[in-house]
């Protein structure tokens, strides 16, 4: 992110810039959220599991091992994990409520769990572009299919009957000829000892059985703690002896350094060091742009460093 250093004189992309002055409550207003927020994951009418979104081609690809992300508990708890981050999307809710979608779980006895970072475990974690939900809607509901068939598959063993006499239906493994009933919780060891079903032999739900899908009446799962400030973000992260750094960026992007002068800026209380970071060449797409960094024990004073750099930039062609 590119900081306007000097408003006054604005250079390359900056003379573009036009700033206005909007409230967060203007923002809810104009769509519609300032009674609630609600999810409604978009529905894939196709039939077609296959289709390409780019998925595939990310790093690491998809993971649509059930194991990996859903586990039941002996009381029926389910829980599914959520391997991108929440951002404001909500995909901490509507990827695990597509999971629950297809498992037929029912959403109140449901927990979301965060993954840590393991791309080899979970796929491709990248929270960018807009893309989790069109990326994941496929895999994640392939994984609430396999899943939901594991433990039709144990209840089917468990009656010694035919695997087609059974179905999934709100946390509960039906026999229809029978009446007999088998919970999740109760089916959940069995169910685990399960080979997990080929891809190409799942059968998804019609979409017009769907409960949660493209109904926008599920909440998201941290609204509560964001809305109270319990919600703890990357920037909450305290550690001891933790450092602050503010950058100062060229003002015209593919810019680069031709000098910088720190004097006064090592001046400033609590400032520890002045460097300057190597940028990636022009077009440096998702890479970090070059600057001047200042380290300092708090991010006022490194924000007081970096307006005390005299820094003269080489502003390039898209000056």
């Amino acid at each position: 992110m590119n900081i306007l250093t000097n408003p006054s004189k604005l250079r390359g992309f900056e003379k573009h810039i036009k700033v206005q002055n909007i409230s967060r409550r203007s923002i809810l207003k104009t769509l519609g959220l300032a009674g609630g927020f609600v999810l409604a994951a978009p529905v894939m009418m196709r039939p077609s599991f296959a289709y390409e979104t780019g998925a595939g081609k990310m790093p690491h690809g998809t993971v649509v091992d059930p194991r990996v992300f859903v586990s039941i508990a002996p009381d029926g708890m389910v829980t599914i994990v959520a391997h991108r981050a929440e951002m404001g999307t909500g995909v901490r809710t509507s990827l695990p409520m597509i999971v629950a979608e297809e498992l037929e779980a029912d959403w109140k006895r449901v927990r979301v769990q965060q993954a840590h970072g393991d791309e080899v475990k979970f796929g491709n974690q990248d929270t960018d572009g807009s893309r989790s939900t069109r990326h994941y809607l496929i895999p994640m509901r392939q994984i609430g299919a396999s899943a939901r068939t594991m433990l039709e598959q144990a209840a089917a063993k468990r009656w010694g009957v035919p695997a087609a006499e059974v179905k999934a239906v709100n946390h509960e493994v039906v026999h229809g000829a029978s009446g007999r009933k088998l919970g999740f919780g109760e089916l959940a060891a069995d169910a685990a000892k399960e080979s997990v079903p080929s891809v190409e032999g799942l059968k998804l739900k019609d979409p017009k059985d769907f409960r949660y899908l493209g109904k926008g009446e599920i909440s998201i799962v941290d609204l509560h703690d964001i809305t109270t400030g319990k919600a703890q973000y990357g920037a909450d992260v305290r550690l001891p002896g933790m450092k602050y750094a503010v950058i100062a960026r060229p003002p015209v992007t593919g810019g680069k350094v031709a000098s910088f002068d720190g004097a006064e800026a090592m001046k400033v209380s609590g400032v520890e060091k002045v460097m300057e970071v190597k940028g990636w060449p022009w077009p440096s797409k998702f890479q970090p742009l070059g600057g001047i960094a200042v380290i300092a024990r708090n991010t006022g004073a490194a924000i007081k460093g970096r307006d005390a750099l005299k820094v003269t930039w080489e502003d390039g062609a898209n000056a």
